[in-house]
Formats: C-alpha cells, sequence, structure tokens
C-alpha cells in the first residue's frame, strides 16, 4: 500500500497551458457576447425591411416614375412625326420626278393635279399614262405656292413642258402640329427639303 501511495506522490502535476498560435491572433475566437450583438443587428434590419418604404419615398418613385414616361412618350412622339413627314416628302418627290420624266418621255406638256383633301397627286389625270401618288396617312398639304399667290383651297395644278421643266412651286406638309416646308424648282427640278417661310417667299419671287 506504501509503495502504491509514493508512487501517486511521484507524478508530478500536469498543467494545461493553451498557446496562442498565430492564427488564433490574427482571428481572434468569437465569444458569445459577439455573437449576441450581431445577431441583434441582423434582427435590427430585418425589422427595417419589414417595414417597407414609407409614403414620402413612395410619393418620389411615383413622379420620378411619371416624368420618365413622360419623356419616353415625348421622344416617341417626334420620332414617329419625323417618320411621317419625312415618308410623305419622299412620295412629293417622286410624283415630281415621275411629271418630268412623263413630259420628257411624250414630248408634250403633261399636267398634273394636286388633291389637297385626299392628299394625292396625280399626273395626266385625262391621259392613258395616269399615274397617282398618295401621302402616308395623318399626313396633309396644308399649303401650296406658286409664286406670291396661294393655290386654291381645293387644290393646283402642275403643268410639265416638253422639256421637262416646270413651274416653280412649294408645298407645306403636316402632320398634327407639326409642319415641313419642301420646295421644287421648276427649271433645274432641285428638291430642296425644310425650307423655312422665309426662304420659300425668297426662292418663289425669283423664279
Amino acid at each position: 500500500m506504501q509503495s502504491g501511495d509514493s508512487r501517486k506522490r511521484t507524478i508530478p502535476d500536469q498543467k494545461i497551458t493553451c498557446r496562442r498560435t498565430e492564427s488564433t491572433r490574427r482571428h481572434p475566437p468569437v465569444c458569445g457576447r459577439v455573437e449576441r450583438s450581431e445577431g441583434r443587428a441582423i434582427n435590427e434590419f430585418a425589422t427595417q425591411c419589414n417595414r417597407g418604404f414609407s409614403l414620402i419615398e413612395l410619393i418620389v418613385v411615383l413622379v420620378l416614375t411619371a416624368i420618365l414616361a413622360s419623356l419616353t412618350t415625348f421622344s416617341l412622339r417626334g420620332v414617329i412625326v419625323r417618320q411621317r413627314l419625312g415618308r410623305a416628302v419622299e412620295v412629293v418627290k417622286q410624283f415630281d420626278t415621275a411629271l418630268r420624266r412623263a413630259a420628257r418621255h411624250q414630248r408634250r406638256q403633261v399636267a398634273a393635279v394636286i388633291d389637297r383633301g385626299r392628299g394625292r397627286l396625280t399626273i395626266d389625270p385625262s391621259g392613258e399614262s395616269m399615274r397617282t401618288f398618295t401621302l402616308p396617312r395623318q399626313v396633309s398639304i396644308d399649303t401650296i405656292r406658286f409664286g406670291p399667290v396661294p393655290a386654291s383651297r381645293s387644290g393646283a395644278q402642275v403643268t410639265a413642258d416638253p422639256d421637262g421643266s416646270t413651274s416653280s412651286y412649294a408645298l407645306r406638309l403636316t402632320t398634327g402640329d407639326s409642319g415641313h416646308w419642301i420646295f421644287l424648282a421648276g427649271g433645274s427640278g432641285q428638291i430642296v427639303d425644310d425650307f423655312d417661310p422665309t426662304a420659300i417667299e425668297l426662292a418663289l419671287g425669283m423664279r
């Protein structure tokens, strides 16, 4: 028994130590207090998200949405108007070129009628070579000018000589509130697009 007791006494006391390595120094263990504080912050953030937008924030969003929608609508309207007037200008150019070509080909005077009400431009309406050009929808001829005196309200007549020359004239194409002048030089057949009214008056006075 004594020998057993002596053995127990001779066992050295071992101390359990915890060495802090380089990794633990850089990344210290997270204690329960920190975890609880992080959980509280997460809960507060979730509570704020669940409350949604305030009335002022909703009003601001609605106002910004309305402004963007109005700007987009205005821009699209301008694009559509320009496309309509551009197609109408092409129709007038084709009409004038065909009228001059028909007179040169037939070696005689060829008349054409511009119907403002229907938006139609007809070459040689009483002859065999009749040909009609129609303006796009929602585009009309507001004014026809031959020199200083405007044409009649219903329409006007353009006559091409055997050499292909005509009298100079101008048309104002309109769609909605937008207008577009186009000038057609009689002698040279030159077509000038988007003339202002002052330039139209000067050009028709010089023919």
